[in-house]
């Protein structure tokens, strides 16, 4: 960049050279960026710059507009029950045209998965199951490699393996923006290879995009702020050369500093700046503005990228707000890693679900959970501010401990039994979310509740990684493995009470 500016006292993005370099140097940026995020990891290549689609009116036929934007007779892959058809139908618009935000379709091309994909996936021959991580990416590697699907240069290895991990990927740890780096790259590699990664959300992902960070570690706070300075850094390179920020914005930001602004409470922050004369009636009119409209109006004092408000500034140390605007609905890690990932599906015989499936849930309709889940995350829903019926309450899919506690004989199995006759041809749920400590990954309810969260987290008392194997659906037997570091070999053993 400084030679091209060389000998001339015009800015560098007035450069006519500048048009040559533009088309690879955003997504250079953007490479760089998020290998700084993975803490130097290599990372899901960015996708190919092209002109954005956001103004046009989105068609019936395009995968990647919401399901409000989509006709109703859009059909997902896979088998269904009758149970679970009812209540998805959504009725089109054909005339309403994309949101101005930016990084849905940005962050929809790099992730190989598609926002509320299919709940029922067919069988595969070796499926493996992962419990909670939580923030730690010590454990998340020892369980990836305890699966067989991860070498020595943390790349992908498990050829045809279907991986489901259950959710918590955050809180209680500081490695989370690493893992969801890490995650989003094996997922590309395991689908290029023939396999499959997919990735849940659970309790901890919707508690945080909803602005409560009781179990974030401390250390969260910190990296969220480098999380920050990072984006900046980059939305100000691709500004050097007359670029828009695209994914290194703080989208989302404002959204979270009004839901901060209109009652939630608990959270440091940073004021926004006021000159003298100004009343609360115009501060909070101001601040309710759009992030996207801060982005590209902003007055040339604000960094590209930024909001011009401090509420969700880095400035101080103690405050929460960058964590907030980051996964707050619709913002840019909200968008690019949880709006995409599901909160119960199927593969064969075997559902999934971070904290159980109740036969009200697939009253509900899994396919409609998973939708609007995806739509509140990704900024879509009509009240941004209010998860999800399907994400709240001690009885929701990601919630529920009906069949995960320690106590086998304290499990709901009559609920159990409820949930797979309304769900034919599923034979075992697997859960995560309770702790299971040293008994590691059991079954319970006659080997229909396999329960996968060993607190394998050192948030969560740092218990040996353990993952669940199952063989051609069940019929080539039901194991629990374990790495051994010291031998460098997979250990496996018989899961107690699986049938």
């Amino acid at each position: 960049a400084g030679a091209m500016g060389a000998g001339l006292s015009r800015p560098l993005d007035r450069d006519p050279r500048c048009a040559t370099l533009a088309p690879v140097w955003s997504p250079f940026v953007d490479a760089f960026v998020d290998t700084l995020h993975a803490g130097g990891e290599a990372v899901h290549p960015p996708p190919p710059r092209r002109a954005p689609l956001f103004a046009r009116a989105a068609k019936k036929d395009d995968p990647e507009a919401p399901s409000s934007y989509r006709d109703a007779s859009t059909s997902e892959t896979g088998a269904s029950s009758g149970a679970d058809a009812g209540g998805d139908a959504t009725t089109a618009a054909s005339s309403a045209t994309r949101p101005t935000e930016t990084p849905q379709r940005t962050h929809s091309l790099r992730s190989p998965g598609k926002p509320a994909g299919p709940v029922f996936r067919p069988a595969v021959r070796r499926l493996v199951a992962i419990g909670d991580v939580h923030g730690d990416l010590r454990a998340t590697t020892q369980a990836l490699r305890a699966a067989g699907v991860l070498d020595d240069r943390n790349q992908w290895c498990g050829g045809t393996t279907t991986v489901v991990q259950v959710g918590d990927q955050l809180d209680r740890g500081g490695d989370e923006i690493a893992i969801l780096f890490l995650l989003e790259r094996l997922r590309f590699e395991a689908r290029r290879a023939g396999g499959e990664l997919i990735v849940m959300n659970g309790n901890h992902e919707t508690l945080t995009a909803a602005g409560r960070f009781r179990y974030a570690a401390e250390a969260s706070r910190g990296d969220l702020r480098r999380w920050r300075g990072r984006q900046l850094f980059g939305a100000a390179l691709k500004h050097a050369c007359g670029e828009k920020p695209g994914q290194c914005t703080l989208l989302g930001a404002d959204a979270a500093a009004e839901a901060v602004e209109r009652g939630r409470k608990g959270f440091p922050v940073t004021p926004p700046r006021r000159s003298r004369g100004d009343d609360d009636d115009r501060h909070l009119r101001e601040t309710t503005k759009e992030s996207a409209e801060t982005t590209t109006t902003s007055k040339p004092s604000v960094a590209p990228g930024a909001s011009r408000y401090e509420i969700h500034a880095d400035s101080s140390e103690s405050s929460w707000m960058p964590r907030l605007a980051a996964f707050a609905p619709g913002g840019p890690l909200a968008t690019r890693f949880l709006a995409h990932q599901p909160v119960a599906l199927a593969v064969g015989s075997t559902v999934f679900a971070h904290g159980g499936v109740l036969k009200t849930h697939v009253r509900r309709g899994l396919r409609r959970a998973n939708r609007e889940t995806s739509e509140w995350l990704a900024g879509f829903s009509t009240n941004a501010l209010v998860p999800p019926l399907h994400v709240t309450g001690a009885d929701s899919v990601v919630w529920a401990r009906h069949y995960s506690h320690p106590d086998s004989w304290k499990c709901d199995c009559d609920s159990l039994e409820e949930a797979l006759r309304a769900l034919p041809g599923m034979a075992r749920v697997v859960v995560g979310h309770t702790i299971q400590g040293e008994k590691g990954i059991n079954a319970a309810c006659d080997g229909k509740a396999l329960r996968v969260d060993v607190g394998m987290s050192r948030g969560c008392g740092g218990h040996a990684p353990e993952v669940l194997e199952i063989m051609d659906d069940g019929a080539g037997g039901i194991s629990k493995l374990r790495w051994d570091a010291e031998r460098k070999k997979v250990v496996r053993e018989p899961v107690e009470g699986a049938t």
